[in-house]
């Protein structure tokens, strides 16, 4: 009995120790969530939005039912309707965007876009230039067949050579310093599809190739998911490219609901640290607002930047200005595409606020 008096006091006394120490309190709260301050650049920052080429009511009805999100000023449009590509220039302008970005897949609607975008830009005298996203989908690669073999390397080279190469040509294209600006997608590759491409190998025999045809590609590899660390990819999916950018941010964790801006600052800083020592340039991608919930009825992801609300994007503008890279790029998902609510656009309820924003945050 005695002994067992002596071991229950001890126990009682190393509670007590360790009820002193705080080594396993939650951790400090500030640190973790947190205000985003107002964040100026000393210089104006290069803007791009990812522009959604809308080629079907099927994005903006099912079965008769709205699937969108907000009231576009222009109505339920085809990005081929007459008219509506001189007003998106025209409103592009007035937000300072550099480029709008568009998804080139080899498909005939693409080079549709491509061709009436460098006709309406000439004939309206708009600013705002064009940056291809080039998917590789259509290349059709596979863990067996990679990208990197011969056959299919030659099939990518030729789709650069024949057709964006020419369009290098057009002063319709952005080029930073000289340099065509071409992101590459995607970079994070399926589980399944991992050793499908070997971007340490492609990349620099595409520049190789471009660069005998005049033409020093910067190149920007496209993450299509966020919240993921970047020690967790291959080397190759970062170090190949001159820049980085992961596009999605959405989230339908609470604790990323609670404190959304202040964990995408703590993320990108992250992966702005991480990168730099492969002296890859991280461009962050922010959203002027989402709302996924229409369109996916059983999506609850966060949503902010409703109903005209534009607190959340100044948000996200700072976030941006205080993880930007060297190059100070920022790209902005998206221009319109209403099925995930992130449109820049005007539409009845924010008017031409996000497109002010957008100036006021990145131009001086």
């Amino acid at each position: 009995m005695k002994k067992i008096t002596i071991i229950l006091l001890g126990f009682i006394a190393l509670l007590a120790v360790s009820c002193d120490k705080d080594d396993h309190l939650a951790p400090d709260k500030s640190k973790y969530v947190y205000d985003i301050p107002q964040t100026d650049l000393p210089v104006d920052a290069i803007v791009g939005a990812y522009y959604t080429n809308i080629t079907s009511s099927s994005s903006w009805l099912k079965s008769g039912k709205k699937i969108y999100a907000g009231t576009p000023l222009l109505g339920e449009y085809l990005s081929t309707t007459s008219g509506v590509l001189q007003q998106q220039l025209a409103w592009a302008d007035e937000a300072a965007l550099d480029f709008l970005i568009v998804t080139w897949d080899a498909a005939s609607a693409d080079n549709t876009l491509i061709t009436n975008f460098k006709s309406v830009r000439t004939a309206t005298n708009a600013k705002v230039r064009l940056v291809i996203n080039y998917n590789t989908k259509h290349l059709k690669v596979s863990n067996d067949k990679p990208l990197q073999e011969e056959e299919n390397l030659n099939k990518m080279i030729n789709d650069f050579t024949n057709t964006l190469v020419p369009l290098f040509n057009d002063e319709a294209y952005y080029k930073m310093n000289g340099r065509p600006v071409i992101l590459i997608t995607p970079s994070n590759l399926s589980s399944s599809a991992l050793k499908s491409i070997d971007y340490s190998l492609v990349i620099p025999a595409l520049k190789k190739a471009v660069s005998e045809l005049g033409y020093d590609l910067y190149t920007i590899g496209e993450f299509t998911t966020g919240w993921v660390a970047p020690v967790n990819y291959e080397e190759h999916q970062i170090a190949s490219f001159d820049g980085v950018t992961v596009n999605d941010w959405s989230t339908n964790m609470y604790d990323r609901y609670y404190a959304f801006f202040s964990f995408v600052d703590l993320n990108w800083a992250n992966w702005k640290t991480t990168i730099s020592k492969w002296n890859t340039d991280f461009v962050p991608c922010i959203f002027p607002s989402y709302n996924d919930r229409i369109n996916s009825t059983s999506s609850y992801k966060y949503t902010f930047g409703q109903d005209g609300e534009t607190a959340d994007y100044i948000n996200f503008c700072n976030v941006a200005k205080r993880n930007i890279g060297s190059k100070n790029i920022v790209l902005v998902n998206s221009w319109n595409n209403y099925q995930k609510g992130t449109n820049l656009e005007p539409t009845e309820e924010n008017k031409s606020e996000f497109l002010e924003i957008t100036r006021n945050q990145f131009k001086k």
